[in-house]
């Protein structure tokens, strides 16, 4: 997706907000597995998308994440 593009994800409450933090929990724990092309496309997506709540420190806290949850020890 091109940065000057946005993406919208409509929700619907807390338990749309739920879900999708399992989904990104899931993607945590999956990332090592990840092909390089695809993390850059999840993270640019994730950066321009509207409706959900933003974090500037965004990629920061994720590299946090994926390392403290590391469980292939890549």
């Amino acid at each position: 997706m091109a940065e000057e593009e946005r993406a919208l994800i409509d929700t619907h409450g807390e338990q749309d907000n739920v879900a999708l933090a399992q989904l990104g929990a899931a993607v945590i724990l999956a990332w090592p597995l990840l092909e390089a092309d695809m993390q850059r496309d999840l993270i640019a997506t994730a950066v321009v998308l509207d409706g959900v709540e933003k974090d500037p420190r965004f990629e920061a806290v994720l590299m946090r994440l994926v390392q403290m949850n590391d469980r292939i020890g890549s």
